[in-house]
């Protein structure tokens, strides 16, 4: 028997009664697991293995390298959710690229944290969800191997720029002064220093912290669509709650090729 805390990316239905689901965990990666009579009214797992939720799940080996829910209890629910169409959009699009980027058996609580917190503020009232969405992009991508280098410019080597441009694709900014414009279109996004300085936070500061700045107005736009954009190309794939968050809020897309 395997006794973990973890949170439920996913429902899949399987017949009339079971689900299978996927499980965030901090030891484990992604892992899928069958719940028996999982759509009943009667059912004691409802609240537990609903979409989100944190519990404590005690599981069975099935064959294949699933898992059988034996027992489960929950932990934190984030009731909160509920009220707010665009949070739950963005919690399904945090699930989405968990579930798409993590690997069974990989170790992943920093993913598992980061998640939580997302999870947690999103509940809250009055949650900048821009800013919150722009932080689990970023900090997820530099987990996931994908640090944009927030260093220096390339060319000449200034450290805070007046005025940059970063490129999602390379992963790196040059200064307006270094600045060459390509011949075709290429996606890379202008920026004043402010949204540099909440690029690196985000990306270098310590867990506990990477969720206490302010960005000015003038710096929100372009850091939001670098986050965005910046995921979106390494990991290579649509989502289809990301989608729907940018329909329902009626906020652009950054473009396909990068720009905003």
């Amino acid at each position: 028997m395997l006794t973990l805390k973890g949170v439920v990316l996913t429902h899949k239905p399987i017949g009339e009664q079971d689900r299978f689901i996927d499980i965030l965990t901090a030891d484990r990666g992604v892992i899928e697991v069958l719940v028996k009579g999982a759509a009943k009214i009667s059912s004691k797992t409802g609240s537990a293995t609903q979409l989100f939720a944190y519990s404590e799940f005690s599981l069975a080996d099935r064959k294949g390298g699933s898992y059988f829910l034996s027992s489960v209890s929950p932990v934190r629910i984030f009731y909160g959710l509920r009220s707010s169409v665009t949070a739950v959009a963005l919690a399904s699009y945090f699930s989405q690229v968990l579930t798409y980027a993590v690997l069974p058996k990989s170790g992943t609580p920093e993913l598992l944290r980061l998640l939580l917190n997302c999870l947690h503020l999103l509940s809250q009232k009055g949650a900048d969800e821009q800013q919150i969405k722009c932080i689990f992009e970023l900090r997820c991508a530099s987990l996931l191997g994908f640090m944009p280098d927030v260093v220096m410019c390339r060319r000449c080597g200034a450290y805070l720029p007046h005025d940059l441009v970063f490129s999602p694709r390379k992963g790196g900014f040059v200064c307006e002064d270094c600045y060459l414009p390509p011949e075709l279109p290429s996606g890379d996004i202008p920026m004043p220093a402010g949204s540099l300085r909440a690029i690196r936070h985000i990306v270098l500061s310590e867990p506990e912290r990477i969720f206490s700045f302010r960005v000015s107005e003038r710096c929100r736009e372009p850091l939001f669509a670098f986050s965005e954009q910046f995921l979106r190309y390494h990991l290579d794939r649509e989502f289809p709650a990301l989608e729907y968050y940018h329909i329902i809020t009626g906020t652009p897309a950054p473009g396909a090729d990068g720009s905003t």
